[in-house]
């Protein structure tokens, strides 16, 4: 088992609680729906929910922010909506989570991002997305840009989540790496396919094993095919860090010239990895910049993934919560 020492343990959750992050792509809201199903319809062989609940969350970079927010981290988020009601579903939120909405900008072609989610009985049984994946205007994507610029003196981190959705371009990740490289502001990324080959200079980046096999253009089928695959993006991508999310195998950590860590999964039951990766790149970004060596980040990173998974939907770890589990089972 993978061990942080006590001391240094506290060190790094009582860092996280002075700490500013943007977060930057694919902004969407979440839609659940939970009921019971009872019957099939004798319309056509599909089950009738009955509906006893519904809620909207924030999903794609929004969970992200979440995540952060939990963490005791504070955040500005620049992102795009609709012009539409769902739209303002998303502002309120993120103002009640005390996410400044300035820099929240409004697509009247692209419409917001929303997933439903049906789940009955914890059960998910229908998904209802709507969504344009084309790409943000240059206008738009200047403005996210200026926001970065912005924010740069202020911050410790950008995360850049990527949901191919046509927020995140190679101009916006040159341009963002471009401002942070001379700010010392990490860049850490969540990769889509689509975009990979334009991920470069940035400090981390955490695929899971499918987004890498596509980024290295290798078919992983073994752990040697994972390594020679991992080395190849940190090479192409001239990328730090590479931390590898490998479901029920846990993860691999890729840091240095020739570290390679892996870390077991901590979840006990999965219900839900829905935004798993959301929490990975939160809590390993955040606890980087609170003082953690990769190792140590990667490894309370694992242990936050576990605690997700075994909650239906996207869900978030309290501060208070992944200390006590981390004191508890990784503490040394």
């Amino acid at each position: 088992m993978l061990k942080i020492g006590l001391g240094k343990l506290e060190s790094i959750f009582e860092g996280m609680k002075s700490k500013t992050i943007m977060v930057i792509g694919d902004l969407m809201l979440d839609h659940y729906i939970w009921g019971n199903v009872e019957r099939i319809s004798p319309e056509a062989p599909v089950p009738v929910v009955d509906v006893q609940d519904e809620k909207y969350k924030l999903g794609g970079a929004g969970n992200v922010a979440n995540n952060l927010l939990s963490l005791g981290a504070s955040v500005i988020m620049s992102s795009v909506k609709g012009s539409d009601q769902q739209g303002d579903i998303l502002l309120e939120i993120l103002k009640e989570n005390g996410i400044p909405i300035d820099r929240i900008l409004t697509d009247t072609e692209k419409g917001t991002i929303v997933k439903t989610r049906i789940i009955a009985h914890t059960q998910q049984i229908a998904r209802l997305d709507r969504e344009n994946r084309s790409v943000i205007s240059d206008g738009l994507r200047r403005n996210i840009v200026d926001a970065v610029r912005d924010a740069s003196s202020s911050i410790e981190a950008v995360i850049i989540s990527d949901y191919a959705k046509g927020v995140v371009s190679r101009e916006l990740i040159e341009d963002v790496v471009g401002i942070t490289r001379k700010k010392d502001v990490l860049v850490c990324v969540d990769p889509k396919e689509r975009n990979f080959p334009f991920y470069k200079d940035v400090n981390l980046i955490t695929p899971n094993t499918k987004e890498l096999s596509f980024g290295a253009g290798i078919k992983i089928e073994s752990y040697q095919d994972l390594i020679q695959a991992a080395n190849k993006i940190k090479s192409s991508l001239a990328c730090e860090t590479l931390l590898v999310t490998r479901g029920e195998h846990g993860m691999s950590l890729f840091d240095g010239d020739n570290d390679t860590i892996d870390i077991p999964t901590m979840a006990r039951a999965v219900y839900d990895v829905t935004g798993a990766g959301d929490t990975v790149i939160s809590c390993f970004t955040l606890a980087l910049v609170s003082g953690a060596t990769p190792r140590e980040a990667a490894i309370i990173a694992n242990t936050a993934a576990g605690l997700v998974v075994a909650e239906v939907g996207a869900a978030s770890v309290p501060w208070d919560k992944l200390y006590r589990v981390c004191r508890e089972e990784i503490g040394g």
